[in-house]
């Protein structure tokens, strides 16, 4: 463990010599790892576009559709073009008539600010979740089989589902919706080559950001 950390800390020393140069994503996944008590709110989820890859624990695949990454100042974005999830709040009857659905698609991660967000029931885009790659390696950061990411509400997006859901305001503010890994493949890259760039990348970043505290 302590080679791979040394390892992916000189990677990313190289990078920052290195001309900068934004790599254009043609594929790759990122898995999402439900953690938040969504049962126990009334709320059920719903897997619309994607894939289920596990449903002990609840964890859904995206695909990566796009996007762009500068691996030398760690500035992009990861897109996940027609990925899509609902969630569907009981608000109280037998039947289902009163139920109300929410549909959170098209997936997009800003690295610069790392936010997740997605737009909600066509009507636009909203920042949904900070991410924090604080603590992680690139190991960690990249292993789609054990998300580490952590995903918070950010308050515009859990006052957005109090309203929706009927649930008392707050109780989603700050609270864990899941946990992220993400593995993006550049253009012109091997698959194996982009896991290591990226996982480096991000673990700059990550040092960046616990510095700039």
């Amino acid at each position: 463990m302590k080679r791979l950390i040394i390892g992916a800390v000189a990677s990313f020393a190289c990078l920052i010599h290195a001309p900068a140069s934004a790599a254009l994503l043609v594929g790759g996944q990122t898995n999402v790892e439900v953690t938040a008590p969504l049962s126990a709110l009334g709320i059920t989820p719903g897997l619309l576009g994607g894939e289920l890859v596990s449903t002990d624990p609840l964890t859904l695949g995206f695909g990566v559709t796009g996007g762009e990454l500068d691996f030398t100042t760690l500035g992009g974005t990861i897109e996940h073009v027609g990925a899509s999830i609902s969630l569907t709040g009981d608000l109280g009857t037998a039947d289902e008539s009163d139920d109300v659905t929410v549909i959170l698609s098209d997936f997009l991660i800003d690295t610069n600010n790392a936010i997740l967000s997605g737009d909600v029931n066509g009507g636009g885009m909203v920042d949904l979740f900070s991410l924090n790659f604080a603590g992680l390696d690139a190991a960690a950061i990249t292993d789609l089989n054990n998300p580490q990411i952590a995903l918070t509400f950010l308050d515009g997006a859990s006052g957005l589902l109090e309203t929706v859901f009927q649930l008392d305001s707050g109780i989603l503010s700050g609270a864990q919706f899941g946990l992220a890994a993400t593995s993006p493949i550049p253009a012109e890259v091997s698959a194996p080559a982009s896991i290591g760039l990226l996982g480096a990348s991000l673990l700059g970043f990550g040092m960046y950001r616990r510095l700039k505290k």
